[in-house]
């Protein structure tokens, strides 16, 4: 960020705005979960599959929201024989970590997902799972976290 001031001859000048990490981290920790990722989660909590608790897992998501971007927990036909019933069959979330957050957001999906396998996915299968041509920055990773 850059401020208007006026530099020692009287002219406007941009000055760059000195922020602390405190007031970065305050900012990150406040972002707000969207619609479209609020109806994600609902889904998430409806799903109890195998050692899935959906519930646990969404409301461990939400209180730790400063970890990652996006988080979602695609259907395969499977989960359509399961609908009727009021089931949402899924075993697979992938999860699109925040920059620098990497290693506690792994920590906590390993300590308390119960889940059978998490890794991560990087460089060009990240980048076409998002669907660009290549990742802005090498840590952009998802970690892909599987209930069997």
């Amino acid at each position: 960020m850059t401020a208007k001031k006026k530099d020692e001859s009287g002219k406007k000048a941009n000055i760059p705005e000195i922020v602390s990490l405190e007031s970065l981290l305050s900012q990150s920790r406040s972002k707000k979960i969207s619609e479209a990722q609020e109806f994600q989660l609902e889904l998430i909590t409806r799903t109890n599959f195998n050692f899935c608790n959906g519930k646990f897992v969404a409301e461990l998501l939400r209180e730790n929201h400063k970890l990652w971007r996006a988080a979602l927990m695609p259907l395969d036909l499977l989960s359509l024989r399961d609908l009727e019933d009021g089931y949402w069959h899924a075993d697979m979330l992938y999860i699109y970590a925040e920059e620098g957050w990497q290693h506690s957001l792994e920590e906590l999906v390993r300590e308390q997902f119960n889940a059978d396998e998490v890794h991560w996915i990087g460089d060009s299968d990240a980048a076409d799972m998002l669907g660009v041509s290549e990742l802005e920055r090498t840590s952009d990773l998802i970690l892909s976290v599987w209930w069997d």
